[in-house]
């Protein structure tokens, strides 16, 4: 009866052990008949990540990782197949990262959206979504690190160039004459001490200077206003003497013409006093005309005169 007992009890604990084993594989293994496979596109390593590794969409689990594979047309891509469960919000902004679990070196796919395209994502004709594959944190790190240290290496060789044996001898002269100047200009500074301690009185002057030239620019200021005024005369008496010139110039002009018309006058008077002369004595003239003249010797009816006896 005791070793019936004791079959018994292993048998039960064998039969609970299974039951465990399958519970714990179908748990691992997850229900995929709800899930909806999508394919993630990868050009950079995928360290760490495995199959069966965990899918969360912004730190929730919705899936895992099924396959990983190269791609037959380009051995530099890498293709994921992951499975996501029905109903998770996937849609055309959504992209994937690689994110690490603790410091196990393990990693795991971090879906994420920003926000951008909201409109749900097209499966192809397989029925599977393609989802863009961005670098990782770590990844970028990686990047910026050795663009960090080539930059680096690059500024190392121009500073082993810059600090040559020539360039240190005239960097060493250069500080030896910074050093001279400098001495210089603090010699210089205690020479313009005392003139600084006398810019105050020279300050003072020269207000009282500016103040006794106030009255003087005044009256410096009359006195041009008084030149201008003799300047505007004198314009005017230039302008005066211009048109008695042009006006003397004008009379030159006409001295001949008025010694013409006096010699005319002159000629015309004494005609007019032969004409008065003949009115005087024969006023008849006036009337009857002009008597004929008595002819002359050798005319007819001409008539000597007779002697006086």
């Amino acid at each position: 009866m005791e070793n019936r007992a004791h079959a018994l009890s292993a048998g039960l604990f064998l039969v609970l052990l299974c039951v465990g084993l399958i519970f714990v594989a179908i748990r691992l293994n997850g229900d995929t008949a709800d899930q909806q496979d999508y394919l993630l596109v990868s050009r950079t390593p995928v360290s760490g990540l495995n199959r069966n590794a965990p899918v969360r969409l912004r730190g929730v689990d919705v899936g895992k990782v099924k396959d990983i594979q190269f791609s037959a047309s380009d051995p530099h891509v890498i293709l994921i197949k992951i499975g996501v469960d029905k109903g998770t919000p996937v849609n055309q902004g959504t992209y994937a990262q690689l994110s690490y679990l603790g410091i196990t070196g393990l990693s795991f796919v971090q879906l994420d959206d920003d926000g951008g395209k909201p409109a749900k994502l097209v499966l192809n004709s397989d029925g599977i979504g393609r989802i863009e594959m961005r670098p990782s944190f770590f990844d970028q790190v990686g990047n910026s690190g050795q663009e960090l240290l080539r930059d680096t290496g690059q500024a190392a060789k121009r500073v082993n160039k810059l600090l040559d044996d020539e360039n240190l001898e005239q960097l060493s002269l250069t500080i030896a004459n910074l050093k001279t100047a400098s001495g210089r200009i603090a010699d210089l500074a205690a020479e313009l001490q005392p003139t600084v301690k006398a810019l105050p009185a020279i300050s003072t002057h020269t207000d009282k200077a500016l103040a006794r030239m106030d009255p003087l620019l005044a009256n410096l200021n009359t006195l041009t206003q008084e030149v201008h005024a003799r300047v505007g005369t004198l314009d005017r008496i230039g302008k005066t003497a211009d048109d008695l010139d042009q006006t003397s110039q004008d009379l030159k002009d006409s001295l001949p013409q008025l010694h013409v018309m006096v010699g005319d006058f002159s000629r015309s008077s004494r005609t007019l006093d032969r004409v008065l002369s003949d009115i005087q004595q024969q006023p008849q003239s006036l009337l009857f005309g002009k008597s004929p003249a008595a002819p002359g010797p050798g005319e007819n009816g001409f008539l000597a005169p007779t002697a006086a006896r």
